[in-house]
């Protein structure tokens, strides 16, 4: 078992066999609701739960049950509200046999939301890069940015890639965008299950005084 760390305010996705993908976001594959199910259980319905999530987090399963040997994802957002702390998850599987549990690890820690890059003028980019590989049943990675901008996009700009390392190619998933306050807003690109991928975010700034840009990313996740 591996303990997953959120910032406030994000999203975790945990499963059977959870592996935290460091700094950004989780991939795991499913939970195995039963990994040898007895043949005459087959047709069994197993209703999921989940029980010990700290103040403000929410727990849901997609689906909500399963049959025996079958599999499903387990999802537990924090809020803001969420204090900081490590946690003991205990998913309860319900069916016509004795009840089933196991147990992960959610790890919450504090911060004002967001990933920030360059907050101060920077002489070019300023940026984060991030590997991973597509989980299970995914098609799609979208993250949230907010770009403070008071230049120009000519001079300043934020911008996001996502290189598909599998086959090599790239794609622009935030083009360079230089506006004064853009609030937070979601961008999704494609990705293909077991493909493996490198995010990269950027704030470019032109180290001018008095109008630096810097940028914000957050809730980074693969769905």
């Amino acid at each position: 078992m591996t303990r997953s760390r959120r910032r406030r305010g994000r999203t975790a996705a945990l499963t059977a066999t959870l592996t935290a993908v460091p700094a950004l976001w989780l991939a795991a594959p499913a939970a195995q609701a039963d990994p040898a199910p007895h043949p005459a259980a087959a047709q069994h319905s197993v209703s999921l739960s989940a029980s010990g999530l700290p103040s403000g987090a929410t727990a849901s399963f997609n689906p909500s049950s399963v049959t025996a040997g079958g599999s499903s994802t387990l999802t537990v957002a924090t809020a803001s509200s969420t204090p900081a702390g490590t946690y003991n998850i205990t998913v309860i599987g319900t069916g016509a046999s004795a009840p089933h549990t196991a147990t992960y690890t959610l790890t919450v820690t504090s911060g004002s939301g967001g990933a920030g890059i360059s907050t101060s003028p920077t002489n070019g980019n300023s940026s984060l890069a991030q590997t991973f590989t597509a989980p299970p049943g995914t098609s799609t990675l979208g993250f949230y940015y907010d770009v403070t901008c008071p230049d120009t996009v000519t001079y300043d700009w934020a911008t996001a890639t996502l290189k598909d390392n599998t086959t090599g190619t790239t794609t622009t998933v935030l083009a360079k965008t230089c506006v004064s306050s853009s609030g937070w807003i979601q961008k999704t690109a494609s990705v293909t299950a077991g493909h493996s991928y490198t995010l990269t975010l950027v704030s470019h700034d032109d180290n001018c005084t008095g109008d630096a840009t810097y940028t914000r990313y957050d809730d980074v996740t693969p769905s």
